[in-house]
């Protein structure tokens, strides 16, 4: 009896060992896909002030000139007031741009569950105290898929093409707490007395696919950006942005 139930445990710890090594199946050689990502994004919404109801529209686009901002703002009564500038992502928030002399400068668009809060460094609210909230609007945003291309090499080494990564990076492999982890360092632009941006870490978090284990799954993308002082010394602070993917991007090895 004793011998049966030693006998009947082996092959079951040795198809656990097997599960637990494909799990950890290495990656290697080159996958590739593609990120969806907005490349154009409408925000509407309304403020009211005095009692009155005004419109708010603020559009947000991707295009090779850059990151392209515009707001629409139509007072009740009264002619739309257009203004045209940039953006760029911030820590937690996208951070709105205009050079045009009017005040405020700077808007700052900060997801608050499906809506975003229209905020300025002056807090914006409507009448009654509460902040004022834009939805995207569906119809007419759009998407665009960027190619992703990510190559395994030996000892650890990663060479990363497309997502949000315009050239060819070597970078490096590993696990980490169950997932493949790429990184890549994008340089600072250099300038006529050196580098004149700020060196930006994209990190990859990946996954084998449950239903065809030679494709990973994209779960999360992290961006982190050092900050420097006046003097070109590091910053103890750092800007952080992930993106965590509810619909997790295949790539397929070629």
């Amino acid at each position: 009896m004793f011998a049966e139930i030693k006998f009947a445990q082996f092959p079951v710890f040795l198809t656990l060992l097997a599960f637990g090594s494909c799990s950890k199946q290495d990656p290697q050689g080159t996958y590739e896909g593609s990120i969806k990502d907005w490349a154009h994004e409408v925000f509407q919404g309304t403020l009211i002030a005095d009692g009155k109801t005004n419109r708010l529209q603020v559009i947000l686009k991707q295009t090779p000139d850059g990151m392209l901002a515009e707001m629409k703002f139509s007072p009740s009564g009264k002619e739309d007031i257009l203004r045209s500038g940039k953006w760029e992502e911030g820590d937690g928030k996208r951070i709105i741009r205009f050079s045009d002399g009017k005040q405020p400068s700077e808007y700052f668009l900060i997801k608050r569950g499906a809506r975003f809060a229209f905020q300025s460094k002056n807090e914006i609210t409507n009448d009654d105290g509460s902040l004022v909230l834009l939805m995207r609007n569906e119809g007419l945003s759009r998407k665009t898929a960027y190619p992703l291309r990510i190559t395994f090499e030996g000892e650890g080494k990663a060479m990363v093409s497309g997502g949000a990564v315009a050239q060819d990076l070597p970078g490096e492999w590993k696990w980490s707490s169950g997932d493949i982890l790429v990184k890549v360092t994008l340089p600072g632009e250099e300038g006529v007395e050196g580098p004149t941006g700020q060196p930006e870490v994209y990190k990859y978090y990946l996954n084998w696919a449950d239903d065809l284990p030679d494709e990973l799954e994209l779960d999360k993308m992290v961006v982190l950006k050092h900050i420097f002082n006046k003097d070109r010394t590091k910053s103890r602070q750092n800007w952080i942005s992930s993106l965590k993917f509810t619909e997790r991007p295949r790539l397929k090895q070629n």
